[in-house]
């Protein structure tokens, strides 16, 4: 890669393995000289792994050696039928290890079947192989090599691998990327799973084009199976957590947050579609809901977008106008949530510890992030605007758009097939 390996780097990685590994590394074959990227796939009663590797293998090849590392986990008491499936992936893939493939395209497992029952799951899952493949990029001296983030439902475009590393390349100070996806739902099939990952999928695309329309610095998408980020990025910012849900979006944050992160929309997942119990909250989680109560996946109200527009605006004025002054511009929503967050505190405190306006705004955005919009959306939800449905909100937005000449496109076609596809061509331009 161009980004020179650093010393400091090294020793950064080095230094997070020391403190925060929490297990042994399994894989003791040395890596390739040339190794660039490695891709990490949580695998838990998975029933067709390989799928997912043969998509990998279908890559063209991106210029340096990649490894896989599928990390088969399970917590302590895992069910009698869960083991099986876990044995069988690992039966599946020491199968797949014996056919012909590239020689740049090595897959390695990490088993971890007897995990804390507090912790176990995707999160720890994901930390387990992130932490083994830093440690493997940086014994070969790449702390700029690409730790890419999969889930072992998933299709990738063959232009996948190659794009990444190409991307990390040519934008040398870029931390991370979320990387744009598609759920291959087919709403002519009338299956009820594909219409309510099609409805989760328009709820996920109308937030994200809601912050960035806003003028939001965290509007990112924030999917597990649809990211990567640079060893030494990953190191300095505490790697992953352990959450068994919401880990994604919480180490999203943190890289956001250092400046540089990007979309990366020149290739495409494809997650699995299917109805998951397995985390607290996601895709999975939002079907099961659907398929039990009945079709309408609400949102939040574009009112709440509105309100994150102003704040932005604002906040340039904050570093010298009085609080007071500019809080008659915010609706008594964002007025009363900032007072309950004792937001005139926190605006003095970076006022006295930055000096120009560019450090004033990255250090209240790094207070005002992801997590804290979030929890104005559901707090306004509750108490001001009420949730809408997803095609409703998601119409009024891009028409809103369109109409304000911020998209130069047309509205789409009443439907929601076009209207979904409208959210896709839209986070796919970058456009706001």
């Amino acid at each position: 890669m161009n980004r020179e390996t650093t010393e400091n780097d090294r020793k950064a990685i080095l230094a997070y393995l020391e403190r925060r590994q929490l297990y042994p590394f399994q894989v003791s074959e040395v890596p390739a000289r040339d190794l660039g990227a490695v891709v990490v796939i949580p695998c838990f009663n998975e029933p067709d792994i390989c799928a997912t590797l043969d998509s990998l293998q279908a890559c063209r090849f991106p210029g340096c050696a990649v490894e896989i590392l599928v990390v088969i986990n399970a917590p302590e008491s895992t069910a009698e039928a869960v083991w099986k499936a876990n044995q069988a992936s690992l039966e599946a893939i020491s199968a797949w290890n014996t056919r012909p493939h590239p020689a740049w395209l090595t897959c390695h497992v990490i088993e971890q079947q007897g995990l804390p029952e507090r912790n176990a799951g995707v999160g720890l899952a994901r930390k387990v192989g992130m932490d083994e493949a830093v440690g493997r990029l940086v014994s070969t001296s790449r702390a700029d090599g690409v730790v890419i983030s999969l889930d072992a439902d998933c299709r990738v475009a063959d232009s996948y691998l190659h794009e990444l590393v190409v991307h990390f390349e040519a934008h040398r100070e870029c931390p991370g990327v979320s990387i744009y996806f598609e759920h291959p739902v087919n709403l002519q099939s009338h299956d009820p799973i594909h219409r309510a990952i099609a409805e989760y999928e328009l709820h996920l695309r109308y937030y994200v084009t809601g912050m960035r329309h806003a003028g939001f610095p965290y509007a990112f998408h924030t999917v597990g199976s649809s990211m990567a980020c640079r060893a030494v990025a990953y190191a300095r910012q505490g790697g992953m957590n352990r959450r068994q849900g919401g880990e994604d979006f919480y180490f999203i944050q943190k890289l956001a947050a250092t400046g540089g992160y990007q979309a990366l929309t020149s290739t495409t997942v494809y997650p699995g579609v299917r109805k998951s119990d397995r985390v607290p909250f996601g895709t999975g989680p939002a079907v099961q809901r659907a398929l039990q109560e009945g079709f309408g996946q609400e949102t939040y109200a574009m009112e709440i977008f509105s309100d994150l527009a102003d704040f932005c605006m604002t906040v340039p004025e904050l570093q010298t106008d009085s609080l007071a002054v500019v809080r008659k511009r915010y609706s008594p929503a964002l007025a009363q949530y900032l007072d309950d967050q004792d937001f005139e505190q926190i605006v003095q405190e970076v006022r006295s510890n930055v000096a120009g306006q560019a450090s004033f705004q990255k250090r209240l955005f790094h207070w005002f992030n992801g997590f804290r919009f979030l929890k104005f959306a559901q707090f306004a939800s509750r108490n001001w605007y009420p949730k809408v449905p997803v095609a409703e909100a998601a119409w009024s937005l891009c028409s809103s758009m369109v109409a304000t000449g911020s998209d130069q496109r047309p509205a789409p076609e009443k439907g929601f097939l076009p209207l979904l596809k409208w959210y896709r061509d839209n986070d796919q331009r970058g456009d706001c």
